[in-house]
């Protein structure tokens, strides 16, 4: 099946070298016959870049007919109507039975970088259109400018970590060879050299190419943006891989800040404020409160990281999670949301290193600190005849949860009541961190001296989100308190 593939000379004499195998039968084929250079290896044997890169007539003609012959001559059935699925159809033809359209074609696929058949469909018919489609060989492609020359990488369903590794082992062998500069939108190649490691290798090991890798061409190139950019990927790439990495983390973030902190490429405020997040993340990580209250304090103050709430989210994705703030709600799994998770670590933290006045602080300027109800209930000069509202909150998330719906409240509440105890079941994750962050709020409103919303709190917590150890942990420090007076 692997004769019928249209193949690069290059990857056709490597594929017939390796029998499509990768490891040490791909090593010994590179070292033999495509050597860069004999180096301390980052990630084996680097490839002579001009042995795979492409000038633009041929790269032009080769993306041509490759896209014609796996994606252009396919039968598409539209969920329209027939005439749709007709005038799609008729459209693909028409423009690969046309040598003219070979330069436009090629000048939409370098400038997108990596290409789906998704995307083709949405190019050539200037409008997305749902289509279903039979399988056909081709997943996707790489193509980007390198000096005056293409790199071009298919990836093929057959063998398709095979493709991978052969896409992988080109760009490692590019960053290795050739001047940033000369490299079109590097940092976004970086991106796709890490996808498609990904799943060839551990996280663990992946992290440790890039940052060898990054090393290595901060060496060799001038400051600039884009090593800056390699830079802040690399970190991210240590956040995301696990333990070992996390405890490397705050060395790699502190040397960043350091060497990037002044000059032409400075670090901006959103730079800044996606370190401190994963700063504030590595402090949770190893339970250091002090270092917990110094991130989180610094990404709320001047609205930090409200401010570059939406770039950070499109921007860095594998760091921050992007589902909306849901301050009407106390009950939740407060990790699903990176500023509510701030504001629940921050509180954790005051009452650790008892702070009390900076949590009282925190709940009266900041609804997500606790929820809508308790904020109000702060602001209210007069809140006894307001307190059923914290109540209803709490039954009213309980419904939502269940049910997704506020309708069913009753049957909601004894499914909840039945179940949130149980630690294999669905909600018990959610009861834990509600449990864990109403008892903190209860230490600080006791503090505090408010009086009547303690008194409710605890009556709604005990009557439908009570944990046991949480709850002997409250009253011990209530305790301790009453006996301090």
């Amino acid at each position: 099946m692997e004769g019928s593939l249209l193949l690069l000379s290059f990857d056709e004499q490597l594929f017939q070298r390796t029998d499509g195998q990768t490891g040490k039968k791909l090593e010994q084929a590179l070292e033999e016959d495509f050597l860069f250079v004999k180096q301390t290896a980052i990630w084996g044997a680097p490839v002579q870049s001009n042995e795979f890169l492409l000038e633009q007539d041929c790269a032009e003609r080769f993306c041509f007919q490759l896209i014609k012959k796996y994606w252009g001559k396919l039968e598409l059935y539209s969920n329209d109507s027939v005439h749709e699925t007709n005038t799609v159809n008729e459209k693909m033809k028409q423009y690969f039975a046309e040598q003219q359209n070979r330069k436009a074609l090629f000048s939409f696929l370098h400038t997108q970088g990596e290409v789906a058949f998704d995307q083709l469909i949405e190019f050539i018919y200037t409008k997305p259109v749902p289509v279903s489609r039979q399988q056909t060989g081709l997943e996707k492609m790489y193509v980007y400018k390198v000096n005056n020359q293409f790199f071009v990488q298919p990836i093929y369903f057959v063998n398709e970590k095979y493709w991978k590794i052969i896409g992988a082992k080109k760009i490692y062998s590019l960053f290795l060879q050739v001047p940033l500069r000369n490299i079109t939108r590097p940092v976004e190649l970086m991106r796709h050299f890490k996808t498609l490691l990904a799943g060839q290798f551990t996280a663990n090991r992946i992290a440790t190419i890039i940052h060898k890798l990054v090393q290595k061409i901060d060496y060799e190139n001038p400051k600039s943006d884009e090593v800056k950019q390699l830079h802040l990927l690399n970190v991210r790439t240590h956040f995301t891989s696990g333990r070992r990495h996390m405890l490397k983390l705050r060395k790699c973030i502190h040397a960043l800040l350091e060497n990037w902190s002044t000059g032409k490429f400075a670090l901006n405020m959103k730079e800044q404020t996606l370190l401190g997040y994963m700063l504030f993340q590595e402090a949770v990580y190893k339970r250091d409160y002090r270092s917990i209250l110094l991130q989180g304090m610094y990404l709320i103050e001047e609205e930090r990281i409200n401010n570059h709430a939406i770039e950070l989210v499109v921007e860095y994705a594998d760091v921050l999670s992007s589902m909306n703030p849901q301050p009407d709600t106390l009950v939740k799994d407060y990790r699903e949301n990176y500023l509510e998770h701030v504001f629940y670590e921050l509180i954790n933290s005051v009452v650790k290193e008892e702070q009390f006045g900076l949590g009282m602080e925190l709940l009266k300027n900041n609804e997500l600190a606790s929820c809508t109800a308790v904020f109000q209930l702060l602001h209210a000069d007069e809140t006894e005849t307001m307190l059923h509202i914290i109540e209803a909150t709490v039954q009213r998330d309980i419904a939502l949860f269940i049910d997704g719906s506020p309708q069913n409240i009753r049957e909601s509440i004894i499914i909840w009541q039945q179940q949130y105890l149980k630690k294999g079941s669905a909600y018990y994750r959610v009861a834990e961190m509600t449990s864990q962050h109403i008892c903190n709020l209860l230490k600080i409103l006791f503090w505090a001296e408010e009086d009547l919303l303690v008194e409710k709190l605890l009556a709604v917590y005990k009557k439908y989100l009570i944990i046991p150890h949480h709850f002997q942990d409250l009253r011990l420090f209530i305790e301790r308190r009453v006996a301090l007076c």
